[in-house]
């Protein structure tokens, strides 16, 4: 990843944004979020990203889970960025309604669906890092892994699999298409499937 004035802002406009949020407890406790968007970085760069698309992947998060706007993207970095941001994240809600899960997952991948492989690019590494990251905690808690999702595995499986049909379908030859169809093919033979 390059290291560049824009790359550096973006880890630390993530940083705070993501300030004192958690993700999968480990053995040895809980693992700050950052650490998610930067291993999304991380695999969008190996493969040679533009930096504004790595730029996006490290901030994937921030409209979806923080109070981040997306003209607060636009004007701390740049449209392209805000636009690839707003493209990658959920919708939560519509005309005052809550979204459901299942709801939700199927309006994002419609939108990707129809979003710039950039935007693709950061989903899929996204998903290879949240699938990845379910398979290490399974591995080390055993059953009792399901307990920390809401949603069954069956439907995380079917989500998953979707989004790989898409980047089978929008990027079939692309580097991060192949570890995502590997990642998911271990994901259904770890979780039974």
């Amino acid at each position: 990843m390059n290291h560049t004035p824009q790359i550096r802002e973006a880890l630390r406009f993530a940083a705070r944004k993501h300030h004192g949020q958690l993700r999968i407890a480990h053995a040895d406790g809980p693992m700050p979020f950052i650490v998610h968007p930067f291993s999304v970085a991380l695999l969008v760069a190996e493969d040679g990203a533009h930096d504004d698309v790595v730029t996006a992947a490290l901030l994937h998060d921030t409209i979806e889970d923080t109070a981040t706007t997306r003209e607060e993207l636009a004007n701390a970095f740049n449209e392209q960025i805000a636009l690839l941001v707003d493209a990658v994240s959920e919708c939560k809600e519509r005309d005052g309604r809550v979204l459901d899960w299942e709801e939700r997952k199927r309006d994002y991948l419609m939108r990707i669906e129809a979003s710039s492989v950039d935007a693709v690019v950061i989903v899929v590494a996204d998903k290879i890092d949240n699938i990845e990251s379910r398979i290490e905690e399974y591995e080390r808690e055993g059953e009792a892994f399901f307990a920390h999702w809401s949603q069954s595995n069956d439907l995380h499986l079917w989500f998953h699999g979707e989004v790989l049909r898409i980047a089978q379908a929008r990027m079939p030859e692309h580097p991060l298409t192949h570890r995502l169809a590997e990642t998911h093919a271990r994901q259904l033979a770890v979780f039974g499937k």
